[in-house]
C-alpha cells in the first residue's frame, strides 16, 4: 500500500517505530506553545441548528409574471441536528437530498441572495452565530470536494504556507517548524512530505495524501468548526479509514466535525458517531449512529445481517415513498428543548463565535502577518511554480522566440532601406505594426487564463484568511513584470537587429513592454469576469480583434464610424503604434517623404503629444488593473 495507517496503533512489529514516532513527537510537543499544535485539548463546542428553510423561486420562461405564477422550489424544509462535541458527525442521502446545501448554508457559504431564500437558527454553545458574516468564516475550517492546493507545492510546503499566513505574527519560525512536522507525522504525510502535491497535468502525490493535506492546512488555526464535503470521495477503502481516523483526533480535540458523505463502506460507516440522514430535503433520521439499527427496526425496516448498514439505510430512503416513509415514523420533528440563545454581548466579550475573550494581550496576539510578508509569501510560492513546472514558461519563451524569428526573417533589413520607396516604407510600416501585435498575443494569452486556473486556490484561502486581495493582486503583478520583462526583451532584441529598425533600442523596448503590461492588464480583467479557463479562452477574440480594428493601421480613424468614434481612446495598441510611428518615422515625415507625411497625417500623430501617448498607456494599465482588483475583491466576498 502506498499510504501509511496512521490510526493502527497496535500493528504487530511496529513496536520500536511507534516508540520512535512517540518519542520523536514527545520532543516536539515540548516546543509547542499554544498556536502550534493543532491538536491540543481545548474546551469542546456543540454545534446545533433548527429550523433552517432554504427555497428558491424561479418563473416560467423570460417574461414577467404575477406573484401567483412564480414557483418556489423547496430545497430545505425545517432541517434540524446537532454536533456534539468531541464527536464527528455525517450527513448522509441519496443525491438531491440537500445534505451539500446544509452544509454551505452551516459554513457560511450561502445565504439569501437573489432567488435564493435562506432561514436558519445557528448556534455554538448555544450562542447565535452567523456564519455568513466574514468574521465567523475565517474560523470555519471547509474542505471542499475537490482538493483546491497550489499543485506545485509539496505538502509540508502548502502546511508551512497556511501557518505562516494565518497563525499570529508573533509565532516564531521555530514554532512553525515544529507544527509542520507534528501535522505531517499525525496526517500521516511524513514520506510524501517533500514531493509535490501535483493534479490533473503534473503527477504528484495520492489521492488519499492530497486529501489529508487539504485538512491538514485548515487544521493549523485549530478551528472551532471543520466543514468537509464528500471527504472520501474518490479515496480507497483504507485511505477513507485513516482520514476519518485523523477527523476524529481532530473531534476529540475540540473542534466540531461535520461533513457530508454518500455512500461509506461498513468501516468508515461504524466509525462514526452521530448520523444525519436527510432525505428530499428533510431529516430523515437524526442521531447516534449505534441508534441506527433499533430506529429502523421499529419503523418496519429491519437492517439485514451481514449486511452494510450505510448501503441499507440508502436503500430505504431510496426506494420507498417519502408518505410511505412519514407514515412509518420517519421524518421526525426537532423535539429538543431549545433554551433562549445568548447573546455575544452577555457574560463579557465574545468573539463572532461566541468564544470568551479574556485578555487585551490575546487580542493583541492574533494580530495577523504584515502586508509585505503576505506578498513576499505568494511571491515566493510562484517563483516556485515556475521553476518546478517548466514546460509553461518554456512554451511560452519558445513561442516568442519563434515568432520574433519569423518576423525578423520575412522582413529582414527593410528597416535601414529607403523609405521614398513604397515598397519599401510599406514592408516598414508592416514591420512595427506586426512587432507590437506580436508582444500583445505572446502576454495577453497566458494571463487571461491564469485566473481562471487559480481561481479555487485564491477563493479558498481568500475566504479562510490567508491574505488579502490587494497583497494577492500585488504578487500575481509582481509575477507578471518578472517573466514579461525578460520575455519582451528577448524579443524586441531579436526583432530589432533583424528587421534593422532605427529608433533607439530601448525606446522601442518600452514602448512594447508597456503595451505588452498594458494587455495583460485588459486580459486580467476578462480573466476575473469568469470562471472557467475554457471559457476564459472563448474571450480571446474579445481581447484581440476589437484593438486590431480600432487602432487606425487597417481603417483610418476618420472612416470609424461616429458611434464608436470613442473606442479607439480605449485601445493600448492605437497609442502604442503613434509612439512607433513617430520615432520610426517622425524625422523622414520632417524632410518632406510622402509615404511618412501620409502616415502620421492619416493618424493625426502629434510630436507635442508624445507624453500624452505615454501617460494614457499607463493610466489604460492602471485603470484596467484597478478594475481587475475592484472585480477580483467582489468575488471573493461571494465565493460560494
Amino acid at each position: 500500500m502506498e499510504e501509511n495507517d496512521v490510526g493502527d496503533v497496535s500493528a504487530p512489529g511496529n513496536e520500536s517505530s511507534l516508540r520512535a514516532d512517540r518519542s520523536a513527537m514527545a520532543v516536539l510537543e515540548k516546543g509547542l506553545s499554544r498556536h502550534a499544535d493543532p491538536f491540543t485539548a481545548r474546551e469542546g463546542k456543540k454545534l446545533t441548528w433548527t429550523a433552517i428553510n432554504m427555497s428558491v423561486r424561479k418563473s416560467q420562461g423570460r417574461r414577467t409574471f404575477s406573484k401567483d405564477e412564480i414557483q418556489e422550489k423547496s430545497v430545505l424544509n425545517d432541517v434540524w441536528g446537532e454536533v456534539p462535541k468531541k464527536e464527528i458527525t455525517a450527513i448522509m442521502g441519496p443525491s438531491g437530498a440537500g445534505k451539500t446545501s446544509l452544509l454551505n448554508i452551516l459554513s457560511g457559504r450561502s445565504k439569501t441572495r437573489g432567488n435564493i431564500m435562506i432561514n436558519a437558527d445557528i448556534r455554538l454553545n448555544n450562542h447565535r452565530v452567523d456564519p455568513t458574516r466574514m468574521e465567523v468564516r475565517k474560523q470555519i475550517a471547509f474542505v471542499a470536494q475537490e482538493d483546491s492546493l497550489q499543485v506545485t507545492s509539496t505538502p509540508r510546503e502548502a502546511l508551512r504556507f497556511s501557518a505562516k499566513m494565518r497563525l499570529p505574527r508573533e509565532t516564531t519560525e521555530k514554532e512553525l517548524d515544529i507544527l509542520v512536522e507534528h501535522l505531517l507525522h499525525e496526517l500521516g504525510l511524513e514520506k510524501c512530505a517533500d514531493i509535490i502535491i501535483g493534479g490533473d497535468l503534473l503527477k504528484g502525490i495520492s489521492g488519499g495524501e492530497r486529501k489529508r493535506t487539504s485538512v491538514g492546512v485548515e487544521l493549523v488555526v485549530k478551528p472551532a468548526l471543520v466543514f468537509l464535503d464528500e471527504p472520501t470521495s474518490g479515496l480507497d477503502s483504507f485511505s477513507a479509514v485513516q482520514l476519518i481516523q485523523v477527523l476524529k483526533k481532530v473531534a476529540n480535540a475540540g473542534s466540531s466535525v461535520l461533513f457530508t458523505i454518500h455512500q461509506p463502506s461498513s468501516e468508515v460507516f461504524n466509525s462514526f458517531d452521530h448520523l444525519i440522514l436527510m432525505n428530499k430535503g428533510r431529516v430523515m433520521y437524526e442521531g447516534e449512529v449505534s441508534d441506527v439499527p433499533n430506529f429502523f427496526e421499529m419503523r418496519g425496516n429491519p437492517l439485514p445481517k451481514n449486511y452494510n448498514p450505510a448501503d441499507w439505510i440508502m436503500n430505504v430512503a431510496q426506494t420507498i415513498p417519502e408518505n410511505e416513509l412519514e407514515d412509518s415514523g420517519f421524518f421526525p420533528k426537532d423535539s429538543r428543548s431549545m433554551n433562549e440563545t445568548l447573546h455575544n454581548e452577555c457574560e463579557g466579550k465574545r468573539d463572532a463565535l461566541g468564544i470568551m475573550i479574556t485578555d487585551k494581550k490575546e487580542i493583541r496576539d492574533e494580530q495577523h502577518v504584515s502586508f509585505m510578508t503576505e506578498v513576499s509569501m505568494q511571491f515566493r510560492r510562484e517563483l516556485k511554480n515556475i521553476v518546478r513546472n517548466k514546460t509553461p514558461i518554456l512554451a511560452r519563451y519558445f513561442i516568442t522566440v519563434f515568432l520574433s524569428l519569423l518576423v525578423g526573417a520575412i522582413f529582414f533589413g527593410v528597416g535601414g532601406k529607403d523609405r521614398a520607396d513604397y515598397v519599401n516604407f510599406n514592408a516598414q510600416f508592416g514591420a512595427l505594426i506586426v512587432t507590437l501585435i506580436n508582444s500583445m498575443f505572446s502576454t495577453a494569452t497566458p494571463s487571461l487564463l491564469a485566473f481562471p486556473e487559480e481561481r479555487p486556490v485564491f477563493l479558498r484561502e481568500y475566504s479562510t484568511d490567508h491574505y488579502s486581495v490587494v497583497s494577492y493582486f500585488i504578487s500575481r503583478l509582481t509575477t507578471e513584470i518578472f517573466v514579461t520583462l525578460p520575455q519582451m526583451f528577448v524579443a524586441v532584441i531579436i526583432t530589432y537587429t533583424l528587421i534593422d529598425i532605427q529608433m533607439p533600442f530601448f525606446y522601442l523596448y518600452s514602448i512594447v513592454t508597456t503595451l505588452a503590461m498594458g494587455s495583460t492588464a485588459l486580459a486580467v480583467l476578462l480573466g476575473c469576469a469568469v470562471e472557467d479557463p475554457k471559457m476564459a479562452t472563448e474571450f480571446l477574440p474579445m481581447l484581440f480583434v476589437p484593438q486590431l480594428l480600432l487602432s487606425g493601421f487597417f481603417v483610418s480613424p476618420a472612416l470609424i464610424p461616429a458611434l464608436l468614434s470613442w473606442a479607439p481612446y480605449l485601445c493600448s495598441l492605437s497609442y502604442a503604434i503613434r509612439l512607433a510611428l513617430m520615432k520610426e518615422f517622425g524625422d523622414c515625415a520632417k524632410a518632406g517623404v510622402s509615404s511618412c507625411e501620409r502616415v502620421i497625417n492619416d493618424l493625426k500623430i502629434n510630436e507635442g503629444d508624445e507624453w500624452w501617448y505615454w501617460l494614457i498607456l499607463v493610466m489604460l494599465f492602471v485603470v484596467f488593473r484597478l478594475s481587475a482588483l475592484y472585480l477580483l475583491k467582489k468575488k471573493g466576498s461571494i465565493f460560494f
